[in-house]
């Protein structure tokens, strides 16, 4: 590659994560670990009834407690501007007068330690009367089911409908966002198909099951409310909480350090209002940790129901495309307008059409609020979709992966009228995944089978990024940016640019902890926009850094600026090199302190595009529907890794997230109760699951638009597992499956239906 040839020294390399020893030695420092003198610990009461009104409330004997030092109900809410939500508000801090959930907050308190803090909720009495609960997506849109929301919207402005589309806020009972999305003429396109297929698939609910639970401290002080939390968007919870409880947003200061997992479920507001209401009715500090369990009823996947429609010419050309999707958003808002909007514009996937027409509603169920997760609705539309080409391909008596081929997106054009160009060769993963898997050779075996499966996200649309880079009179440098470290290892993939830029070895390179009052403004760690976009800012303040030195070096020196170079933390002019500090030195009074560069990043819709491609093998028994994946072979195309390790755990990890998915992770419901919605009833992928051939290949097509050809690949991984595996077993046994995840008893039964057709 060019870049190769460049010589670059830090970029391109897989060096340990900068911070790696700190996490295997347990030195580093999570939100947990947050302790303070005069700290409470605050425990929540968590409604047991799925759609009730609260008839009252008495915490009497919960005050009386010793060691109790506060309680707040929603009655503590009358002062503030209570409700939260990404676009729409409507979620209470604790609830008002009715809740909507089995797992939604009524009451919190503080004590002097957590066991207190257990005995006093044993101790609150919730007197409820008993709504009709609206457990599914049938139920809630049923003509005679009650409305969940009967007052106002709690919205603000939404933004303008995005190109191609329109939406409307409850336009329906029970339905919280209606969005359409159409290009090309669809009524036209119809009559001209030689082939349709028509086809309903489901999507379960999922938990996010990150390992460190959703945590907060907070304390007010003589400047305002200071917070420790876990949360992905430091800045705009910042903004939440300000509005909330009706601060000037300078007097709200948040701190992130590492956070242990998020995939979307820390985004945005979530538990961190109801530590801030026991700061501050205690005026002491307060620590909220939720339990894993707690973290689980929190917010959760969307469930889906997708009616997908697509007619093809007679020699494979995809012409047009009609989606109808019914997402479960549970109780709130949340994130689900923006998931929607995601869902609706992308069911053309990396495929030419002639027309798409997409609805997509969100309907409010009394289950689990629905929010953003890995991939932000992607892999819904992957999972109906990519089935469904197979399907077609079959069908028509075409090659899977041929059929794909002919359709594809060609590097450089639009999948659809105003969109980002595809920035990626699609040919490319697939003949790379499809050679890996079909390299063993042999016939065929009965009973096994190989399926294939390819998508694209867009990502860091609407994103913005700033940094600030300091090098310092030692040689070596700061960053400053309000990436969160979620494990992704964003920490080290921007030491590697700017050591790249500044000629330094990482080591010489420190990542400040995140901090509103000093850290640089960023819009949040979603839509895998850390490197992309973040690094390019970084990659921008470094070079005005370097450029303020070089300048004050030119002039100390009496040369000029052109002459000299940094490298490995000094000053080179010819044969000469110079310490920063000895330069600071020889200039006396009025030396800078440190030579310091500024930037910014805002992107439009769509900034660069993540392809993902699978191949996967199964063995089906077909006696019993159990099936065993053998292979999982995938492709992640990243522009350019900047560290190519790191790529690929970020590949693999979504991969495994994805495995997990196909195969057996759903929050299932018993009534209104939530049956499995903790972690030792929750089945995850584990190390035994894992395929005995798991490989990931790493492409590097160099056209991204982040630093030195990059781009994001976190959420892409996990988008294309379910539809490859679900395509492998139809490629072994000859029947599809069209409900996640894709249990043995469901392939048995599509077997044995099979059969009887």
């Amino acid at each position: 590659m060019t870049l190769r040839a460049n010589q670059l020294t830090q970029v391109g390399r897989s060096i340990p994560g900068v911070d790696s020893r700190a996490k295997l030695s347990g030195a580093a420092r999570y939100t947990s670990d947050i302790a303070m003198e005069g700290m409470l610990h605050a425990k929540i009461l968590h409604s047991t009834r799925a759609h009730a009104l609260i008839k009252s409330i008495d915490v009497s004997a919960a005050q009386a407690v010793p060691g109790v030092i506060a309680i707040v109900t929603g009655d503590d809410l009358a002062a503030l501007d209570p409700h939260y939500g990404m676009f729409i508000r409507d979620q209470p801090v604790l609830a008002i007068g009715k809740v909507r959930y089995v797992g939604e907050p009524v009451v919190a308190l503080a004590a002097i330690d957590e066991a207190t803090a257990c005995r006093a909720l044993e101790c609150v009495r919730v007197a409820y009367q008993d709504l009709q609960p609206l457990m599914t997506i049938a139920d809630a849109l049923a003509p005679d089911a009650p409305a969940l929301f009967t007052d106002e919207l709690h919205a603000h402005a939404l933004p303008p409908s995005p190109v191609n589309s329109r939406y409307v806020q409850q336009p329906s009972r029970n339905v919280l966002f209606a969005y359409d999305y159409a290009v090309g003429n669809a009524d036209a396109w119809w009559p001209l198909c030689d082939h349709i297929v028509e086809q309903n698939f489901s999507f379960a609910r999922l938990s996010h099951y990150s390992l460190e639970p959703h945590v907060c401290v907070a304390r007010f002080n003589e400047q305002g409310l200071e917070v420790w939390s876990n949360n992905q968007d430091p800045f705009l919870l910042q903004l939440d909480i300000a509005r909330i409880f009706r601060l000037p947003v300078k007097a709200v200061r948040f701190h992130t350090g590492f956070i242990g997992g998020g995939f979307g479920g820390k985004s945005y507001c979530k538990s961190e209002p109801i530590g801030v209401l026991l700061a501050q009715k205690a005026r002491r500090p307060v620590r909220l940790a939720l339990t894993m369990a707690e973290s689980m009823q929190t917010t959760c996947e969307h469930g889906a129901q997708i009616h997908l429609r697509s007619g093809v010419s007679a020699n494979g050309e995809t012409l047009v495309r009609e989606a109808n999707v019914l997402l479960d958003g549970g109780a709130y808002a949340d994130a689900s307008p923006s998931v929607a909007m995601r869902i609706g514009s992308r069911f053309n996937g990396p495929y030419r059409w002639k027309a798409v027409t997409t609805k997509v509603k969100v309907v409010r169920t009394t289950t689990i609020p629905a929010g953003s997760f890995r991939g932000f609705g992607s892999a819904h539309v992957t999972w109906a979709a990519e089935s469904q080409m197979d399907v077609i391909a079959r069908e028509l008596g075409i090659d899977p992966c041929d059929f794909r081929r002919r359709n594809f997106i060609a590097l450089g054009d639009p999948g659809a009228p105003g969109e980002t160009p595809l920035d990626c060769e699609l040919n490319e993963g697939l003949d790379a995944v499809a050679r890996r898997i079909k390299g063993n050779g042999g016939p065929r075996i009965n009973g096994r089978g190989i399926g294939f499966a390819v998508a694209v996200k867009s990502g860091a649309g609407g994103h913005r990024a700033d940094a600030r880079v300091r090098i310092l009179p030692s040689g070596s440098a700061l960053i400053a940016t309000g990436v969160s470290e979620i494990g992704q290892s964003t920490r080290t993939a921007m030491t590697q640019v700017a050591a790249e830029v500044l000629g330094l070895a990482p080591e010489q390179v420190e990542v400040e902890e995140i901090d509103t009052q000093t850290t640089p403004f960023d819009a949040g760690t979603h839509a895998s926009s850390g490197i992309a976009v973040s690094g390019i800012a970084i990659k921008q303040a470094a070079e005005k850094a370097r450029d303020a030195l070089l300048a004050f070096a030119a002039d100390v020196l009496g040369c000029r600026q052109g002459e000299l170079d940094f490298r490995q933390g000094e000053v080179v002019h010819g044969d000469a090199s110079y310490a920063v500090a000895d330069l600071v030195a020889r200039h006396g009074d009025g030396a800078p302190t440190d030579f310091t560069g500024e930037a910014s990043k805002q992107t439009g819709a769509g900034f660069f595009w993540m392809p993902a491609w699978t191949a996967a093998e199964v063995e089906v028994d077909v006696e019993t529907g159990a099936f065993t994946v053998l292979q999982l072979i995938n492709a992640a195309e990243v522009g350019t890794a900047i560290n190519p390790q790191r790529c690929i755990s970020q590949a693999e990890g979504a991969a495994v997230q994805g495995l997990g998915q196909s195969l057996f992770e759903e929050i299932a419901y018993e009534g209104a109760v939530p049956a499995n919605a903790e972690p030792l009833k929750y089945r995850v992928a584990r190390m035994n699951d894992l395929p005995s051939r798991f490989e990931t290949v790493l492409l590097e097509q160099g056209h991204g638009p982040g630093p030195f050809g990059a781009k994001g690949v976190g959420e892409a991984g996990n988008l294309t597992i379910p539809a490859a595996i679900a395509n492998a077993i139809h490629d072994a046994v000859g029947v599809r499956v069209t409900d996640l995840p894709l249990r043995p008893e469901r392939v048995l039964r599509a077997i044995l239906s099979d059969k009887i057709r």
